[in-house]
């Protein structure tokens, strides 16, 4: 009511089992913690857009700076969140100990826009989204150790965005519009090459989706992925792995949502 947003526990066919936190109509870009138990998101309040971190008790005040922080993702450890903020004119990513204690840390800075997707499970890449005024959306690689130089993951002529690491690290699904419309595919990681090594070539890419998606999101066991239909409904589709390829099964309904956005991103 009053445009107020609500984040509530479904289970798999959409029944409401349980909420967190009140009604706000600023929360955005909800991400769960590795633990299950609190939850990041950014809320707007006195005109500024900060993290807050919610836990079922009370709000905590995450982020502080007076430029936006949105777009936050938790470290696989549950240690430290990255986000993206525009503190410096341009929309990079920062990290911050999910204890509230130090200083933020710049981790990647650009021209481009930049927004912070999937942390893989053994903590050593992130991967993110750029916008790139000839390409569109691409997705990069950020090696979170070393001198952290982002590599290139994804980046063609059509739109790819939304990358989300398979729990074993072996898999990326993202959305593209390659076929016309937004659809969801998969692709094996190959991190990025030392310096001075030629890159290591990806093979194989997988349809997931057969009539749109957007946003997908991988079952913990990574045997299933889940993303939302053009009519906003959540779908899943078994993925089972052979050897070196992929099988994605037919996608099935699972439930209507009342997701903020529909099945538009």
């Amino acid at each position: 009511a009053g445009g107020r947003r609500q984040l509530t526990w479904t289970d798999g066919s959409g029944g409401a089992r349980g909420t967190v936190f009140e009604p706000d109509a600023t929360l955005a870009y909800p991400n769960i913690s590795p633990d299950g138990r609190r939850v990041v998101v950014s809320r707007t309040g006195q005109g500024n857009t900060d993290l807050w971190l919610l836990d079922g008790a009370r709000p905590i005040h995450f982020t502080f700076d007076a430029a936006p922080d949105s777009q936050p993702i938790w470290s696989p450890d549950g240690t430290r969140i990255v986000f993206r903020s525009n503190r410096t004119g341009a929309d990079d990513i920062y990290q911050k100990l999910a204890s509230g204690a130090g200083v933020e840390e710049l981790v990647a800075a650009s021209d481009q826009v930049k927004t912070p997707e999937s942390w893989s499970a053994d903590g050593r890449f992130l991967l993110y989204r750029s916008i790139d005024p000839q390409t569109s959306l691409d997705l990069w690689v950020l090696p979170m150790f070393g001198d952290r130089t982002p590599a290139v993951f994804l980046k063609t002529s059509f739109r790819e965005g939304y990358g989300a690491f398979s729990p074993d690290g072996r898999w990326v699904a993202y959305e593209s519009n390659e076929s016309g419309q937004n659809e969801i595919f998969i692709r094996p990681f190959v991190p990025p090459a030392p310096a001075g090594k030629p890159p290591v070539p990806a093979g194989g890419q997988w349809q997931v989706s057969t009539a749109g998606g957007i946003y997908p999101g991988w079952r913990p066991d990574g045997k299933e992925l889940y993303y939302l239909n053009p009519a906003g409904a959540m779908m899943a589709a078994p993925i089972t792995v052979i050897g070196t390829t992929l099988a994605p099964g037919a996608p099935v309904v699972l439930f209507p949502t009342r997701i903020y956005g529909g099945g538009e991103d």
